[in-house]
């Protein structure tokens, strides 16, 4: 659109031109430099042409390289099956679990009653993990008990314990082959 208007403005403009330098002859350049000087050049006729659209617009025509898709009607595409917000739990939740990982969960999960500390001997099994570590002035090392379950409609671990000598197959209910495997038996 933007170039059809440049287009005929500027065809308007060299006509405007031509018809004004030719019709006075060749020998009388000065009369037509004045005329074309002391007239300014007309531009509501060309703006009154571009403005006003005499032609019906044109649909836009496709390229003949590109197919031309066939209008249809549209169709319901299939839904899937609702289901939770919440991913599906990990096959292999400790397949993630590291160090740096129990740090991070313990700064997302933690809270005052347990405190931010740097954790070793990273242990895990099933959906239990543990790792320890040695407080300013004790003389044991203390164990932090993460657990890989739902809480708030989100399946991800979580720091559940922490102490020195845990019971967590008694108090926590973690099956003894993974509280031997973590290093927190009865």
């Amino acid at each position: 659109m933007t170039r059809t208007l440049v287009l005929v403005a500027a065809a308007a403009s060299t006509a405007l031109a031509l018809t004004a330098c030719g019709s006075d002859g060749a020998t009388d350049t000065g009369s037509a430099a004045s005329s074309t000087a002391s007239a300014p050049p007309s531009t509501t006729a060309s703006v009154g042409a571009t403005t006003a659209p005499v032609v019906k617009p044109t649909e836009p025509v496709a390229d003949p390289t590109e197919p031309v898709a066939e209008p249809s009607t549209p169709v319901a595409e299939p839904t899937a099956p609702e289901t939770s917000a919440a991913p599906p739990p990990r096959a292999e939740p400790c397949a993630e679990v590291d160090r740096e990982y129990l740090i991070t969960t313990l700064r997302m999960t933690g809270s005052p009653k347990y405190p931010l500390a740097d954790l070793e001997q990273v242990r895990c099994s099933g959906n239990f993990a543990s790792a320890q570590t040695t407080f300013e002035g004790s003389l044991h090392p203390v164990m932090y008990l993460f657990e890989y379950a739902e809480q708030g409609g989100n399946t991800h671990w979580r720091v559940i314990d922490l102490g020195e000598g845990l019971d967590c197959v008694n108090r926590h209910g973690v099956p003894a082959d993974v509280g031997r495997a973590i290093g927190c038996g009865a």
